[in-house]
């Protein structure tokens, strides 16, 4: 598998596990049968398959670089009608780690999430709720589940449509490190 696959597949083989992690083909195999690498087996065959998101937290929780992952050694937050300076804040506060990317519009923060597939989401909820539910609606159509969707409120009690678009609901404003943990833990639960 050439460098470009890794990045882009969403499924590995056990060989190709074991290239990544610079071990032994029968090591993957003892990790998947003993449940440490989570993945399935292809129905009326012995293959086991490993699911790109198992693997990057399998190797996080064992101290596996991610380099040889080609684009997994990073996470991506894609901050939507949020203010620069507190985009700029938290992307230092993140860390190397995870990728910021701001989104003006909601054509800008789709064409972004389908170039770089943001594992979280902030949406900065402008208080007109059927835009702020459109943007939600069109942001989890396009990314499904693959990602958390977080509003940005600054006062509470949105109507319904839009608090149902999201995973979760924070209160503006928010320090840096408390928007950094909050992104984290959202990260965390994939």
């Amino acid at each position: 598998m050439i460098i470009s696959d890794i990045e882009h597949a969403s499924v590995f083989t056990t060989g190709q596990v074991a290239t990544i992690c610079q071990v032994a083909p029968r090591t993957v195999t003892k990790w998947f049968d003993t449940g440490r690498l989570k993945g399935y087996r292809i129905p009326g065959s012995k293959d086991r398959r490993i699911p790109r998101q198992n693997l990057i937290e399998f190797m996080e929780a064992h101290g596996i670089p991610l380099t040889d992952l080609v684009g997994a050694s990073q996470r991506h937050v894609l901050c939507i009608r949020l203010e620069p300076a507190v985009a700029d804040s938290l992307s230092g506060e993140l860390g190397s780690g995870f990728r910021v990317h701001l989104a003006e519009t909601a054509f800008d923060a789709g064409t972004i999430a389908m170039k770089c597939r943001p594992d979280c989401v902030l949406l900065a909820i402008s208080g007109d709720q059927q835009i702020d539910a459109l943007v939600a609606e069109g942001i989890r159509d396009l990314l499904g589940q693959d990602a958390q969707i977080i509003g940005l409120e600054k006062t509470p009690g949105h109507s319904q449509p839009i608090t149902d678009l999201l995973d979760d609901v924070q209160l503006r404003p928010i320090s840096p490190s408390g928007l950094a943990q909050v992104v984290r833990h959202s990260a965390r639960s994939r």
